[in-house]
C-alpha cells in the first residue's frame, strides 16, 4: 500500500508539468495544421512522400507529448499501467522511424539537401528518446521513482524536436516560396 501511496503523491506532483506541456502540445498540433494548410501549394503528387517525411514527425512529436500527458493526468493511474503504455508507445514510435529514415534516404537521394540536423531531429534524437521511453515504462512497471524524471526527459525531448523540426518545416516553405 506504501509504494502506491508514494506513487499516487508522486503523480499528483507532476499533473502541472503534464497540464503545462499537455496544452502546449494541443496548441502546436493546431499550429500544424494552420502551417500545413499555409504550404499545401508546395507539396506536389510527386513530392508528397519526401514532404510527408518532414511534416510528419513534429506532428508525431507533438501527439505524443499531448498523449503522455493525458496519460499522466488520469486520476488514480496505476503505475503499472503508465508503464505499459509508455512503453508501447516507445514501441510504436521506435518502429514508425524505419518509416521515417526510408523517406528521408528518397529525400536525400532525390534532392541531396537533407542535412545533419535532418537526420539528428529526424532519426537520432527520437530514437534515443523512445530507448529512454522504453526504460521509463519498464521503471514505471517495477516502481521505480526515477520514471517520472525519465518520462519528463522524454516528455521535453520530444516535444523540443518537435519544434525544431517544425522551425525547420517552416524556414523550407518560407524559402521555396520566395524561390517561386
Amino acid at each position: 500500500m506504501g509504494a502506491s501511496v508514494s506513487f499516487a503523491s508522486t503523480a499528483t506532483s507532476w499533473q502541472t508539468f503534464y497540464v503545462l506541456v499537455g496544452t502546449a502540445a494541443a496548441t502546436l498540433v493546431g499550429l500544424m495544421f494552420v502551417a500545413v494548410t499555409f504550404g499545401a501549394d508546395r507539396v506536389r503528387p510527386e513530392t508528397a512522400d519526401t514532404a510527408r517525411s518532414f511534416i510528419d514527425p513534429p506532428f508525431r512529436h507533438f501527439v505524443q507529448v499531448l498523449f503522455t500527458a493525458c496519460l499522466a493526468v488520469i486520476p488514480g493511474v496505476q503505475p503499472w499501467l503508465l508503464g505499459v503504455l509508455s512503453a508501447g508507445v516507445a514501441v510504436l514510435r521506435g518502429g514508425g522511424l524505419l518509416w521515417t529514415y526510408r523517406h528521408m534516404r528518397i529525400a536525400d537521394r532525390a534532392h541531396h539537401d537533407v542535412e545533419l540536423s535532418d537526420w539528428m531531429s529526424g532519426i537520432v534524437v527520437p530514437a534515443l528518446c523512445h530507448a529512454l521511453l522504453l526504460a521509463t515504462g519498464v521503471g514505471f512497471v517495477v516502481g521505480r521513482p526515477a520514471a517520472f524524471d525519465g518520462l519528463a526527459i522524454v516528455t521535453i525531448a520530444i516535444l523540443m524536436t518537435g519544434v525544431f523540426g517544425s522551425w525547420e518545416l517552416i524556414l523550407w516553405m518560407v524559402v521555396t516560396r520566395a524561390g517561386s
